[in-house]
């Protein structure tokens, strides 16, 4: 793909898109979501309840961390009056991947009558690295 000053919004998704659907296997995934450096911090309950090897957790935190990696890459490169229009597409498949986060089932082994409730922050974690001379 050859680079220029503007980029199509199209092209960009239609790569994002093919990225998204070919999926590698789950533990491929699961070894690229370890390199985003991906941080879990929870807020409230217990994150023992969370199972970090599901494979719906494994599949959405793949895909934000794909799509924060092309929106960090492209964003730049477009002119201003396509950001708006390449921000507001790409908020849109971020919120949909952020409602699947919320389904995602707690581990069922605990029995309880109360509802378990989880709330946390996923984030990546970039630390700056300062070049040995």
């Amino acid at each position: 793909m050859t680079k220029k000053n503007n980029k199509d919004i199209v092209e960009i998704f239609n790569n994002l898109k093919k990225a998204l659907g070919n999926k590698p296997p789950i533990e491929k995934m699961y070894e690229e979501i370890r390199m985003m450096r991906f941080k879990i911090k929870p807020i409230s309950g217990d994150i023992s309840l969370l199972q970090f090897k599901d494979n719906v957790l494994i599949e959405t935190l793949w895909s934000l961390g794909k799509l924060d990696e092309i929106f960090q890459r492209e964003f730049g490169a477009l002119s201003k009056n396509q950001k708006e229009a390449f921000f507001h597409l790409f908020d849109n498949l971020y919120q949909q991947l952020q409602g699947q986060l919320n389904k995602i089932n707690i581990n069922p082994e605990i029995k309880s009558h109360l509802p378990q409730i989880l709330e946390m922050e996923i984030f990546k974690d970039i630390t700056t690295k300062r070049k040995a001379n």
